[in-house]
């Protein structure tokens, strides 16, 4: 039990395409890698019903990404062709691609958008992403340009292509970088359902293509990619118990491991050990701060926000300790809206997650300047009376 909790680390927000306003969880990856054995050298686990980070391990280290590349090549392509064009293949399209996986296209070949696109994703074809390419922008350098000026505009720092196939040449990225771009493809409904495929018959060919691997117990949606310098390579999406997971692992050694083990491996781990819990609940009266220089001496501070997502199963709530971390007292420059502390849950020492604690509360504060007018006012009125009851006491 302390084992499993010990291991949880608060971490910062990497850049993905959502926000949230708890802090996320993650696992110390130098804990995990004992466990479960995995050859992977970079991943990163993600909770993308709850957004939250579950676990990683040199998620931002710079990296060959292979034919994960394809992926940012999918976005390109969907957003500027119709399925239903055809591509009549050409000498350009089919050549430079000794020892890369190919589909077959032949000079002459007339392929819809469509059959090469299933086929770029499932069997990860060089020549179906390099026949896109150029169809697309005239070039493989023109496409390049097409697929950083997307990079930039997800705002990725540390991504960049140079061809549509994942040639080690200049393509590098991270398991983070790499995150933000298949959640963006996954909002195509037509990305989702290649991603998803097994196979696919290209009728325009009149062949059928197959996925880079068969499917398993957890993997629902998956990219493979391999090359010397990257190693092997895997980006993959799983729903466990109604709660939807994206992977990235990167940098397998094909020798010794596995990349898809290595995902199976991390997917089973979540399902055995972590369930959905809330954490910190909204509408819970978290501190009463004093309030100075008030007739209302104390003010109620509630969460507005709750804590929730995956943790360990095993966490007894009765031990969840609850602190609060901010000011002590309210003052008049405090004003309405104003972040005063956080409400912060520890387990075993550790945190788990926070909310923000906002006064809510528009206090009326004593005005010092009208009580003295009040009380000069008043000093003034009691110095006449005295001297008009003198003056009627001498009239007598």
């Amino acid at each position: 039990m302390r084992k499993i909790i010990s291991i949880l680390l608060a971490v910062t927000v990497i850049c993905l395409s959502f926000s949230q306003p708890v802090q996320a969880i993650t696992l110390d990856a130098s804990q995990m890698i004992k466990e479960l054995k995995l050859g992977s050298q970079e991943y990163l686990l993600i909770d993308t019903t709850h957004n939250q980070v579950v676990m990683s391990k040199d998620a931002d280290k710079v990296v060959k990404v292979a034919s994960l590349s394809k992926i940012m090549t999918a976005i390109v392509i969907l957003e500027n062709r119709k399925l239903d064009e055809v591509v009549t293949i050409t000498r350009p399209m089919i050549n430079g691609l000794y020892d890369y996986v190919v589909a077959g296209l032949q000079v002459g070949q007339k392929v819809n958008v469509e059959d090469l696109l299933y086929a770029l994703l499932l069997v990860s074809a060089g020549d179906a992403a390099q026949a896109l390419a150029i169809s697309t922008s005239g070039s493989i350098a023109g496409f390049a340009d097409l697929m950083n000026s997307r990079v930039a505009a997800l705002g990725l720092k540390n991504t960049h292509f140079s061809n549509p196939t994942g040639m080690d040449y200049d393509n590098y990225s991270t398991a983070s970088d790499i995150a933000v771009i298949l959640q963006e493809a996954l909002k195509n409904p037509t990305f989702v359902k290649m991603f998803e495929a097994q196979e696919w018959h290209m009728t325009s060919i009149n062949k059928t293509v197959e996925k880079t691997f068969k499917r398993r117990a957890h993997i629902k949606g998956g990219k493979t990619g391999y090359t010397g310098l990257a190693g092997r390579c895997l980006a993959s999406t799983a729903t466990i118990d109604g709660i939807d997971y994206l992977l990235i692992n990167l940098g397998a050694d094909p020798k010794t491991s596995n990349h898809i083990d290595d995902a199976e491996k991390l997917y089973a781990f979540i399902e055995q050990k972590y369930e959905p819990q809330t954490i910190i609940n909204k509408g819970v009266l978290a501190q009463t701060l004093q309030v100075k220089d008030s007739f209302q001496k104390t003010v109620d501070l509630y969460t507005e926000d709750e804590v929730s997502g995956l943790f360990p199963a095993e966490i007894d709530h009765d031990k969840i300790e609850y602190v609060y971390e901010g000011m002590t007292i309210i003052t008049r420059d405090v004003a309405v809206g104003t972040n005063v502390g956080h409400y912060v849950a520890k387990y075993n020492g550790e945190e788990l997650g926070r909310v923000n604690l906002y006064l809510r509360d528009a206090i009326i504060f004593l005005d010092y300047t009208l009580i003295a007018l009040f009380v000069a006012g008043g000093a003034i009125i009691a110095l006449v009376i005295a001297c008009i009851i003198r003056a009627l006491i001498r009239r007598h």
